[in-house]
């Protein structure tokens, strides 16, 4: 697990979502728009983390795949 996934999951647990998505697949979405994680401010890192929430709900297939293709 990433540095990237244990925040990430932190923060669906916050969220009252333990459990419910795979943080790769959360990961793996922020990566399509961000070259970097580590610019993100804590507030961005959220908000992220809300909007790829909503990407691995509308397309679960395509978060596996793409969370493949990045080797996450």
């Amino acid at each position: 697990m990433t540095m990237y996934q244990e925040f990430i999951r932190e923060n669906l647990a916050r969220s009252g979502y333990v459990g419910k998505y795979q943080a790769r697949h959360i990961e793996a979405w922020m990566r399509l728009e961000h070259g970097t994680l580590d610019a993100l401010s804590p507030k961005q890192f959220a908000d992220e983390v809300e909007v790829c929430r909503q990407c691995c709900d509308a397309d679960p297939t395509a978060s596996e795949q793409l969370a493949t293709s990045l080797a996450l």
